[in-house]
């Protein structure tokens, strides 16, 4: 269902580290703000729109979903790999050969990285917003502020944004100008937490909604009336990211009880997918590198509630660790110029931003002061 009706944005503000949205948030009532950045949330609180509590799978959060904190679908640790598991004791498809190392905390030169603007979320309370920024910057530009706006992504020309809004009742796809102005509902009610990618050419958005109990793939081009359902098979699936040459779209599918990384033929949705991963434990978050020749994604550790960031060719080649070790780390996204993965790391209440080179160099955080920052996009 569409809704074409237009919804003006915010004017463009910028807020420094330490700002509070103006009646964005609630006041922080855990102690005195931190003078380097926004108010963390209360203590105990959630994003409604935080997909980690769920994808982690770790049991303790379960009671974070009584308070409507959760968006996107469970990636429970270690589940059994049934007939799709490698047997290579879940190093993944490509196999490194030896198990990767234990990331450090920060290693590398400071800001090396290129400096286009990033989007992200920022929460505060029990909200969250749409920000842009400098990475590596102290200073913020708010850009939506419903307090339930998630997953900004970037169009390949920089001209539009795409995220997702929690309208209440069910979830919408908007659409925003750079400066955060001329929001507009493009699709009026989805499934809650899905990603919303561009194709190549950005005329069209890929997207997963529910039909007949079902995930399945949605394409909508922009100024038609209504979208069209691209896959029809039983098995779940979200997070579609659109291949640069514009044929495929990669997205964790859910099969034999087992989610892995699978490309989906625009030409035939209907056929086998082309697996990426077949690994012992679940994958998500596949993000196309721009020049092509890449694909991030999160895979599930051996512990439970640990996450790490994988890279692999999109021939299933080359599969291998990124960053590794008992954080919690998911939602990749590349550079423009894809010499750069960023990532959210940290608890599912303390969220913040890194970086690191594909092949796990360079780690450092990118999120400045205390802000509690996800979901960013950067190219």
């Amino acid at each position: 269902m569409t809704n074409p009706g237009h919804e003006p944005g915010p004017p463009p503000e910028t807020y420094l580290m330490g700002a509070t949205p103006p009646g964005g948030a609630p006041p922080y009532t855990g102690g005195d703000a931190p003078a380097g950045g926004p108010a963390p949330r209360a203590k105990g609180l959630a994003s409604v729109v935080d997909r980690r509590t769920i994808l982690i799978g770790v049991p303790v959060l379960a009671g974070l979903a009584a308070i409507g904190a959760v968006t996107g679908y469970s990636l429970a640790s270690d589940p059994p790999a049934g007939e799709g598991g490698t047997g290579d004791g879940g190093r993944g498809s490509g196999g490194l050969g030896s198990a990767p190392t234990q990331s450090p905390t920060v290693v590398g030169p400071a800001r090396p990285y290129p400096s286009d603007t990033i989007l992200f979320r920022l929460d505060q309370g029990e909200k969250s917003f749409i920000f842009s920024g400098t990475p590596g910057s102290d200073q913020r530009k708010m850009l939506a502020n419903s307090g339930h706006d998630a997953l900004p992504q970037w169009s390949h020309d920089r001209q539009t944004i795409v995220y997702i809004r929690d309208a209440g009742n069910w979830w919408q796809v908007v659409t925003m100008r750079p400066d955060g102005s001329q929001q507009t509902v493009i699709i009026d009610e989805v499934v809650r937490g899905t990603r919303v990618c561009w194709s190549p050419d950005d005329k069209k958005l890929a997207y997963v909604d529910r039909v007949d109990g079902r995930n399945q793939l949605m394409t909508f081009t922009l100024g038609e009336a209504g979208p069209k359902q691209v896959t029809r098979s039983t098995d779940d699936k979200d997070d579609p990211t659109w291949s640069p040459d514009g044929r495929d779209v990669a997205m964790w599918i859910n099969t034999k009880g087992n989610r892995q990384i699978g490309l989906v033929s625009l030409e035939q949705p209907d056929a086998t997918p082309r697996w990426l991963t077949k690994d012992k434990v679940n994958c998500a978050d596949p993000c196309w590198s721009p020049d092509g020749s890449w694909i991030a994604y999160t895979r599930n550790g051996k512990v439970s509630g640990q996450q790490d960031i994988w890279v692999v060719r999109p021939d299933g080649s080359e599969n291998r660790a990124v960053t590794s070790g008992t954080a919690q780390d998911m939602d990749p996204t590349w550079s423009p110029d894809s010499q750069w993965v960023a990532f959210t790391r940290g608890k599912v209440k303390e969220p913040s931003l890194w970086i690191a080179r594909p092949d796990g160099k360079d780690l450092q955080r990118l999120t400045v002061g205390d802000a509690y920052e996800a979901h960013a996009s950067w190219s």
